[in-house]
């Protein structure tokens, strides 16, 4: 029977590997980890990270998201928190005593190349009646409210077309609610122009989504 030398570098790393006990958690650059893998310091990973276990969110249960910020850093964005940040914000606003039932233009003062601000929902407090204006008796009048931008800034109009406040004197309110997010969580797709050629129909050559 032929016997078999192992080479020097075998027998050490076999000694090595058996004096290096079997632990369940790893610590780099702490003695005492606190899970499986603990790294107590900076880490940088240029390959691809994979993660496992993704749980749904159950009613009830609080939201936390991860997000990069403009140095690269990765922060968490808890929008439980009603002080915090947030992905976007409900805000509301009340216009009280404006001209009868008409606001021309309400500057929010947000800033249009950062956010979007759209209006959501919007009631006036006072009885209305047709206008004095030339044809108003002809017609019937829905509320309209809308945003557009000006001056780098999102402004705010609201109105009810073609007729006012029954009593002149009594000071109405517009209570206005919008949805302002940012930006950075929407794709801009630009503007896109229409020629109807003096017609009242038309369609998109292409779909901008498909």
């Amino acid at each position: 029977m032929k016997s078999y030398k192992a080479p020097a570098a075998i027998l050490f790393l076999l000694s090595l590997f058996a004096s290096v006990p079997i632990v369940s958690q790893v610590g780099i650059n702490t003695t005492n980890p606190r899970t499986t893998l603990e790294v107590a310091g900076d880490a940088m990973i240029s390959g691809t990270v994979e993660i496992g276990n993704y749980n749904a969110l159950s009613d009830g249960e609080e939201s936390t998201f991860l997000i990069q910020d403009s140095q690269d850093e990765i922060k968490s964005l808890d929008v439980s928190n009603p002080t915090g940040a947030a992905l976007a914000y409900i805000q509301e606003y009340v216009i009280t005593n404006p001209d009868l039932d008409w606001v021309l233009d309400f500057d929010t003062g947000v800033d249009a190349n950062d956010f979007v601000l759209i209006a959501i929902s919007s009631y006036y407090d006072l009885e209305l009646n047709t206008s004095n204006s030339n044809g108003a008796e002809d017609n019937a009048s829905l509320p309209y409210t809308a945003t557009f931008i000006k001056g780098g800034t999102w402004h705010i109009i609201a109105d009810y077309p073609m007729v006012a406040n029954v009593d002149p004197s009594e000071i109405g309110t517009w209570t206005i609610s919008t949805l302002i997010y940012s930006r950075d969580l929407s794709k801009q797709l630009g503007s896109i122009d229409i020629p109807m050629s003096n017609g009242t129909t038309g369609s998109a050559s292409s779909p901008i989504i498909e």
